[in-house]
């Protein structure tokens, strides 16, 4: 008893040496994470000082989340890069003290463990526009809700219903925390639109151009959603006879019932009841493939009502054949990967009280059943290159390779009759599918070698698959070995060569070799593509970097497209833009220099566009530019848009005046809902 008093003291006393390291500039500290723990440090800062910082994730998805002196919480951090990679922090102090930096798991309850290392990029005095930024956040948010006041009365003078309903329900979601009576009406009068506008529609254009109308009913339901999840329900009921005859039935429902399922998602957070309802009633019309997904997010919310509902989906599942309904077997696959991601073995040894999602002998119940189904399966004679049952029988055979020796211990001899019938139905390449071939490249025996015995029209893209597992683990040599050797097709292998050379810019990126990776970009001698590799890391150049190292990182990649103030063609132009956007976090009068001249360009392709317009592809709805067709100008006009929007956010009237430049009013809109967006949402 006295050792373990002694270990448990010993355990306190080192949690709190961790909560009290203090980070100096140069010295990095690495650290294990593991599932409950929260790693603190403090930073000691001067008034007005900059300070940037990396946590450097090695096997852990981490959020880092900084505190003022006060407590105030100055952000939480976490970019989408998964277990490794970096995640940057800066802030700046605007009073004298110890600021306190925590790390923790994303996902505290996944089970997972991981190493980390926390370290001081910069710590300098703050730049007059990081000052003002920082400062002027709230007088910025004035500014954003003055120019909603703008956007309400100019909605109404935009011609294109699509453009107005989307923007009656952009400027309602904006407005519903602050001023619930003007966000109801807003919303109130696009759902009224869109109904007005559907009826006007002639069915026979509804067929042919469903998409556009089938998306913004979509978005109406998500922004209602987020309020009032049984008024989108009603929407999403109400509207759903005007696809009748438009898109096949059974379609229709798949796609409803993924839209329903997005509604409890967005109830789970204020009304888990709620969201446990909906679900259940989606379950007793079929089985979508968001179903799990619902599932997982309740669990984190409500751990006892997930339990429920995995419960009723086992009872559900447990009398299916699988055969007969591939969606079933889809939906257990699933469960049974969210079970395991659980840990029913991992969550007893941390002593975590959470109940199962299910238990684990009904688990191994439906593994048997999986096993049963798919070891029995017996093809019939006749070629089943698309034969649906053998496919869904691979599926789930793969599924049950992925537990490893767990399906031994519910089956003695499980494994080995699962690799027999895959090797059974995969024998014949006739009967490996596309899609099913993709499962067995993503086994741990990829190689040269298994792919070889591939059917001969998938081996390239598996080779291609192998060169990018490759190139993932830095093995770039080996990767365009792979490539060179294997892949015939001329297109297929200039693009994989690509992918292998972005993979490498993007990890010397990773690792602060910034001036390597600009190297590596001046190695393509096609102006597009070296365009097109810009667009794509511009935003990586400075985080992790000095500001004076960052600033001639962009100015080297600006003058690697062109020396002219305008872009040569759309590639360049979303480099430029998003250049600018890099720009704007160091130096928004830079930022602003190279935004003004596409400002002007983009205004001249209106012009263009509008005598093009007919001729080939649509770039107008009447006499208003088409954001709903996937034309090129709509998504210059949507990734400037973005780009305005982070600028107004350290200068907001000149993003405005800028903004201002533009002639077509529908543009100018759009802009001035993102600008109000982001200046709102920086405050808070």
């Amino acid at each position: 008893m006295r050792k373990l008093r002694s270990l448990l003291l010993l355990c306190l006393l080192s949690s709190i040496a961790a909560a009290q390291t203090t980070l100096q500039p140069g010295t990095p500290v690495e650290r294990e994470l593991t599932t409950g723990q929260v790693h603190e440090f403090t930073v000691t800062l001067e008034e007005n000082n900059f300070v940037q910082l990396v946590v450097e994730q090695r096997g852990i998805d981490v959020i880092v989340k900084v505190f003022s002196p006060s407590g105030k919480s100055l952000g939480d951090f976490d970019s989408p890069n998964g277990n490794d990679g970096p995640e940057n922090v800066s802030f700046v102090a605007v009073a004298a003290g110890n600021y306190r930096v925590t790390v923790a798991p994303l996902e505290p309850k996944d089970g997972n463990a991981g190493r980390y290392q926390i370290k001081i990029v910069e710590v300098r005095q703050a730049t007059e526009q990081e000052l003002k930024t920082t400062k002027n956040f709230e007088a910025t948010k004035a500014k954003g809700l003055a120019l909603l006041a703008e956007i309400e009365a100019t909605i109404p003078q935009i011609k294109s219903p699509q453009t107005r309903i989307r923007s009656q329900f952009q400027a309602a979601q904006l407005l519903w925390d602050i001023d619930e009576k003007r966000a109801s009406k807003l919303l109130a009068d696009a759902m009224a639109g869109f109904k007005d506008y559907v009826s006007s529609i002639d069915p026979a254009d509804l067929m042919f151009n469903q998409s556009p109308v089938w998306q913004l009913r979509q978005e109406l339901v998500t922004a209602l959603a987020a309020r009032d999840p049984d008024a989108a329900l009603n929407f999403l009921q109400a509207t759903s006879q005007v696809f009748d005859g438009v898109i096949d039935r059974g379609e229709r429902s798949r796609l409803e019932s993924s839209i329903e399922l997005m509604v409890a998602d967005q109830a789970i957070r204020n009304n888990p009841k709620r969201a446990l309802q909906i679900a259940r009633q989606n379950l007793k019309r079929g089985y979508s493939p968001q179903l799990i997904n619902t599932l997982a997010q309740l669990r984190n919310q409500n751990p006892e009502m997930a339990a429920e509902l995995a419960n009723e989906i086992v009872s559900k599942i447990s009398d299916e054949k699988f055969l007969q309904k591939p969606e079933a077997s889809f939906v257990a696959m699933n469960l049974i990967q969210l079970a395991r991601d659980a840990g029913f073995r991992q969550q007893r040894a941390n002593g975590d009280t959470t109940p199962p999602i299910v238990s684990e002998d009904k688990i191994n119940e439906l593994i048997r059943k999986m096993f049963d189904e798919s070891t029995g399966f017996s093809p019939p004679a006749r070629a089943q290159f698309e034969d649906a049952s053998t496919n869904t029988v691979l599926n789930m055979l793969h599924s049950l390779r992925s537990l490893s020796s767990q399906i031994d211990s519910i089956v003695p001899g499980g494994m080995a009759a699962v690799e027999k019938k895959i090797a059974e139905l995969s024998a014949d390449p006739g009967r490996v599918m596309p899609h099913v071939a993709y499962a067995l490249a993503n086994s741990s025996d990829l190689s040269p070698e298994s792919i070889a015995k591939m059917p001969a029209e998938v081996r390239e893209q598996f080779y291609i698959q192998l060169a990018n597992t490759e190139a993932g683990k830095g093995n770039a040599a080996r990767a365009k070995q792979v490539i060179e050797e294997h892949v015939t097709n001329p297109y297929q292998k200039r693009q994989a060569l690509l992918n292998v050379e972005q993979q490498q810019i993007l990890q010397a990126i990773s690792k602060g070799k910034g001036e390597e990776a600009l190297r590596a970009l001046g190695g393509f001698r096609n102006s597009r593509e070296r365009a097109q590799q810009l667009a794509q890391i511009a935003s990586l150049l400075g985080p992790g970097l000095k500001r004076a190292a960052a600033l001639s990182l962009l100015e080297q990649a600006r003058g690697m497209i062109s020396p002219s103030l305008q872009a040569q063609d759309g590639d360049q132009m979303y480099a430029l833009f998003e250049i600018a956007r890099a720009f704007s976090r160091y130096d928004a009068k830079r930022a602003f220099e190279i935004m003004d001249p596409l400002i002007d360009q983009f205004n001249d392709l209106c012009g263009a566009a509008r005598m093009l317009d007919g001729f080939g592809m649509e770039f107008y709805d009447g006499e208003e530019l088409n954001f709903l067709n996937g034309n090129q100008l709509a998504s210059i006009a949507g990734q400037m848009s973005n780009v305005l929007g982070a600028l107004a956010v350290i200068n907001f009237d000149r993003a405005k005046s800028t903004t201002d430049r533009l002639r077509a009013p529908e543009v100018r809109l759009k802009i001035y809902l993102d600008i109000a967006q982001q200046t709102i949402k920086a405050a808070k």
